[in-house]
């Protein structure tokens, strides 16, 4: 799963459009993160870099770690759903 896939995925189990996911981002951390910025992220037209990782860590609740790839990002998403 690349990083696109796995910041939709964890924006909308919030139920967040990409609107609010920056916005959310701008009011913690002082930004102007726009709509169409997320948007080329979730579509790997653009990487986040370290800045906005920790960002989306922080208010996505994720561990820094999944987002830069250094654990299995489909086993941790499996892992927060649960048991079926």
């Amino acid at each position: 799963m690349d990083i696109g896939e796995l910041i939709r995925d964890l924006r909308t189990a919030r139920g967040w459009s990409q609107g609010r996911l920056a916005s959310e981002i701008n009011k913690v951390h002082g930004t102007t993160l726009t709509r169409e910025y997320v948007s080329n992220w979730e579509r790997s037209k653009v990487r986040p870099g370290p800045f906005y990782l920790a960002a989306l860590s922080a208010v996505l609740d994720v561990p820094l770690a999944v987002l830069e790839g250094e654990v299995d990002r489909r086993e941790f998403l499996t892992d927060v759903a649960g048991p079926p």
